[in-house]
């Protein structure tokens, strides 16, 4: 099997990782999400400038504007974190991170018995919409083994099967067993940001 210069590096520094115990993997969780919850209740705070930028704003809907920035918010920052929380296993890297390279739409790389799987990782089976397909087709097929993931084993995929795209879609528990994670502590940790997550958005 070939792998080219940027390859064998992540190989090596995959096969350098030590498992993490699953304790500590829960603890890492909460303090990624903890991270990450902090700066959305940070910029739901954020006042908006003088000029409006959506329909909300125009005719001064506050609480959907409110409704609107955070749910922004959410899905941007919570998207990162679960990229963070796999790249803690021992079995995948964060390229960026770990291999100071940005691979264009490639969140981890994954050992995957003994090929490596540039992974792009969304929220859910639908969270990629029709405009965002083509893109994530064209950024996953450049490499020779691409998986695309959903987090969570939610909704109807949008992502199209691999007979057509090329391209192995999984999600769920079948994502993080290739990553030796337990799913129900990441769908646990998760459980546990979204209520903390309530409580501060919606105090009476």
């Amino acid at each position: 099997m070939k792998y080219s210069e940027l390859d064998l590096n992540a190989l090596e520094k995959i096969q350098q990782k030590k498992e993490l115990t699953r304790a500590k993997l829960c603890k890492r969780f909460e303090e990624i999400l903890e991270r990450q919850s902090l700066s959305i209740l940070e910029g739901v705070q954020e006042t908006t400038g003088e000029n409006a930028v959506n329909l909300f704003e125009l005719v001064g809907a506050t609480k959907l504007v409110t409704a609107n920035r955070t749910s922004r918010l959410v899905s941007t920052h919570l998207g990162k974190a679960w990229e963070e929380m796999a790249s803690l296993s021992h079995l995948a890297l964060n390229p960026e991170r770990d291999l100071n390279t940005r691979i264009e739409g490639i969140d981890i790389i994954l050992l995957d018995g003994q090929k490596l799987r540039h992974t792009q990782i969304k929220t859910q089976k639908n969270t990629l919409t029709g405009s965002q397909k083509g893109r994530s087709l064209m950024e996953l097929r450049r490499h020779p083994y691409p998986l695309f993931a959903a987090a969570f084993d939610v909704a109807n995929w949008t992502f199209p099967p691999r007979s057509s795209s090329k391209v192995e879609r999984i999600a769920g528990a079948a994502f993080w067993d290739k990553l030796s994670i337990n799913y129900t502590d990441v769908v646990e940790a998760a459980r546990t940001c979204f209520a903390k997550l309530e409580n501060e958005l919606f105090k009476d």
